[in-house]
């Protein structure tokens, strides 16, 4: 129920933005438009999106392969889209990772060494898309005071919330007892505010048995730490092999934008429009509103009204949203489907036992 909430709160916030824009936008020359748009360039925008999605599972399985773990295609595709779909309703796509380590973790992975993977695409992500916009921006001078003017305090925010999570993860890392004091502490906590009220046991299948939980945190801990020595260290080949993956996922989903601008009559404007999408990724990355929704949608029609005519807006905003945010959703459903009849095939009568992991 509260999940319903959640997609029902960030879809009335987009599509009251997208109806807004297209209010706005829609005049009789958008109407005479309607009939040349190019299906064939919409199926590449799609094949597109298509491309990131097939990146992003090759991706994470050559990042279990660095850590000595085979998890099957599928598995990583149902994990793909589910934590897709929990990043598209919460704040700052927050939830995708949780969603990641759990599903790695019931694919047979140590919970350190899920967080590990997950935490080593987050950096990837930063580095490749930070480049790509960082290009791009460098490469179209002429719009720095505009830029400037319009979405300067939002970026300027991530960057700052970057920073101060690398600089945590530096610390986590060489210093993996700070990390046992921290969570250890949190649990703690948690663990005492369970114990006394019935209304948030159930949330806390460990509140009887706090000292073996605390020793599984700290074992789990020291895995995530070893795990990333092991990819510094060992792993290089993984991590080459995955940022080149990377690199390919990024350049997928910033020309989604460009092949709908193809299919609206218009110039691709390759720079400006990877510029336009990193910067929009770094708003939709601040935590604020359920899938960045409005937020986005706003965003894009100030970024891209310096290139696309007002009558085409609007339709513009729509087509992209449609399919870089949208489209997460039905598919995250469906692999959430999925993944309940695998658990419920899996603990059913011939199968009494889940499939063996170290999840907490």
């Amino acid at each position: 129920m509260k999940n319903l909430r959640w997609i029902a709160l960030s879809l009335l916030l987009s599509g009251a933005a997208l109806a807004g824009l297209l209010a706005v936008t829609f005049t009789p020359e958008t109407r005479a438009y309607l009939g040349r748009v190019s299906i064939a360039a919409i199926l590449l925008a799609l094949g597109f999106q298509a491309a990131s999605y097939l990146c992003r599972v090759v991706r994470l399985r050559v990042l279990c392969r660095g850590l000595g773990y085979t998890v099957p295609f599928p598995a990583l595709t149902l994990t793909l889209f589910l934590s897709l779909f929990a990043g598209s309703i919460t704040p700052g796509q927050v939830g995708g990772e949780p969603v990641r380590i759990h599903r790695l973790s019931f694919s047979g992975l140590a919970v350190g060494d899920a967080t590990t993977v997950v935490v080593v695409e987050r950096v990837l992500d930063l580095v490749v898309f930070f480049s790509l916009t960082a290009a791009a921006l460098l490469s179209l001078r002429h719009l720095w005071g505009y830029l400037a003017a319009t979405v300067l305090y939002p970026v300027a925010a991530f960057l700052v919330l970057v920073l101060v999570l690398i600089l945590l993860l530096i610390i986590l890392i060489r210093h993996p007892s700070f990390m046992k004091r921290a969570v250890g502490g949190i649990t703690t906590r948690v663990l005492d505010r369970c114990s006394r009220s019935r209304r948030w046991l159930r949330f806390c299948p460990g509140a009887g048995d706090a000292g073996s939980l605390e020793a599984r945190i700290d074992h789990e801990i020291e895995a995530f730490a070893a795990g990333f020595s092991r990819f510094v260290r060992g792993g290089r080949r993984a991590l080459i092999g995955a940022l080149l993956v990377t690199i390919f996922e990024w350049i997928s989903i910033f020309s989604v934008a460009s092949a709908l601008l193809v299919a609206l009559g218009l110039p691709p404007s390759l720079p400006e429009s990877f510029l336009f999408q990193g910067i929009l990724q770094m708003i939709a990355d601040i935590p604020l509103i359920p899938g960045a929704a409005g937020i986005s949608e706003i965003g894009a029609a100030t970024l891209y009204r310096r290139i696309v005519p007002a009558y085409l807006l609007g339709l513009f905003v729509v087509l992209w949203r449609l399919i870089l945010y949208y489209s997460n959703i039905p598919l995250g459903l469906i692999a959430g489907v999925l993944a309940a009849r695998e658990r419920s095939g899996e603990t059913g009568e011939g199968d009494p036992e889940p499939r063996h992991t170290k999840n907490l």
